[in-house]
């Protein structure tokens, strides 16, 4: 017998980014298991990234509900005629924005809480309470950030409160380290601290991607048949990773994909490779970086590397991130330097080790992410450590592969375990 999941959703293709990924492979695989989901998204989305071919992957017989949205990064864009940057994450804590920047982020901080989504909660709160008076569904999801998706669910639950209710936490929200360059009030703090309270005393199962993250949401360790599920991200089988081996001639080249920013800042890295590169006796090696770099690190990358020692490529659609993966000799992930860093892990990890390539990771150490790669038999180090980063750039010459499994990260596998949960939700409501 099949069952209907609701899933409330901000990113939503034509999206792209990491955002997108883990619904969209949900909803891909989820009616295999016996869920046939319908996703509720806005129309009209000021999205940071656009990935058009995401579209493709979109079933036909998806029902997808949009509702209009209007975004107040779309009303300045229209009055000014300029374009808005969106904080895309933490900075390197250096004051080296503008006046102007830095107002309008404590504008955005203090005001649209918990983000600039947050006009979009009413309308779409209206619209799927109207859709359940005309549909029936068994369990309700909501995924975040941005956190304002929650409040649309929590809403729906006061008026469905026998609906089972997910709230899926893809990265922390009142300690977030982006919250850091809102300059929040005292209040605004509060009030994130306490809408966060809300959402999770008030939903029935939350989901989190990596394990300390329960500690920021619940206050404890997960704990079997106790509210907090870790779900990790995963990468798709069918996106075809690992099809073809790097060049045998020419530099050795570290892909490095996704956003990059102050806090994803890694000078020993940028050291190790340029003195790499110094040493006669070694294949030279290049950096390439894939997706969105902020200009502070494109400039220092322009200080620490000689131009053909890295590039920047740009954003590629998700499409293209296979071939791009596999034409690499080794993947470096950077994760942010910080107790926001300690706490989570980056979906791109997981189409990296699908493409089984050798890995350099550096970031905030006795975290979430060190304990997991060093798991599977790769090194980190803190993103200032050269020597460290040396050690991984050998590896990568020597092409030392880890032991992970990645059949255990399947996107197919983990949309198992979620219909499991939904099944367990709605037997005992």
């Amino acid at each position: 017998m099949n069952r209907r999941v609701l899933i409330l959703a901000y990113y939503w293709p034509p999206s792209g980014g990491a955002g997108v990924q883990r619904w969209l492979k949900f909803v891909k695989y989820l009616p295999a298991t016996g869920w046939i989901p319908t996703v509720v998204v806005p129309r009209g989305a000021s999205y940071p990234i656009l990935d058009e071919a995401l579209l493709a992957e979109v079933s036909s017989e998806l029902e997808v509900v949009e509702v209009p949205i209007v975004e107040p990064i779309a009303l300045v864009e229209g009055l000014t005629g300029r374009k808005v940057a969106v904080t895309m994450g933490a900075s390197s804590g250096k004051k080296s924005t503008s006046l102007s920047t830095r107002f309008i982020q404590s504008i955005r901080g203090n005001t649209f809480i918990p983000d600039p989504r947050i006009w979009w909660v009413g309308p779409a709160t209206r619209r799927v309470k109207k859709l359940l008076r005309a549909e029936s569904f068994d369990a309700m999801v909501s995924t975040g950030p941005p956190h304002s998706v929650h409040l649309i669910a929590r809403n729906v639950k006061r008026k469905h409160p026998s609906l089972p209710w997910v709230a899926d936490f893809r990265d922390p929200w009142s300690d977030m380290d982006y919250l850091q360059d809102f300059q929040l009030t005292d209040w605004a703090r509060s009030r994130h601290k306490y809408l966060e309270a809300e959402v999770v005393n008030s939903s029935d199962e939350v989901l989190v991607t990596s394990p300390s993250a329960a500690r920021s949401l619940l206050g404890r360790d997960l704990e079997a048949g106790k509210k907090g599920l870790l779900l990790p991200n995963g990468f798709d089988a069918e996106d075809g990773f690992d099809q073809h081996k790097p060049a045998e001639s020419g530099p050795l080249v570290l892909g490095c994909f996704g956003t990059m920013y102050g806090s994803r800042n890694a000078p020993g890295l940028w050291r190790a490779v340029a003195a790499w590169n110094r040493l006669p006796e070694n294949r030279p090696m290049r950096l390439d970086f894939y997706g969105t770099v902020a200009p502070e690190l494109q400039q220092e990358l322009q200080e620490q590397l000689p131009s053909d020692m890295h590039r920047i490529c740009g954003n590629i659609s998700h499409d293209e991130v296979p071939d791009a993966m596999a034409a690499c000799h080794g993947l470096v992930l950077i994760q942010n330097d910080n107790e926001t860093g300690r706490r989570t892990l980056p979906g791109k990890l997981f189409e990296y080790v699908a493409s089984r390539r050798p890995l350099v990771v550096g970031g905030a150490l006795n975290s979430d992410l060190e304990q997991l790669v060093t798991s599977w038999g790769f090194r980190m180090c803190g993103v200032n450590d050269e020597e460290g980063f040396t050690q991984q750039l050998v590896a990568v010459d020597r092409a030392e592969l880890g032991n992970v499994n990645p059949e255990d990260y399947r996107r197919d596998r983990l949309a198992a375990r979620l219909s499991e949960t939904l099944t367990e939700l709605t037997l005992r409501a």
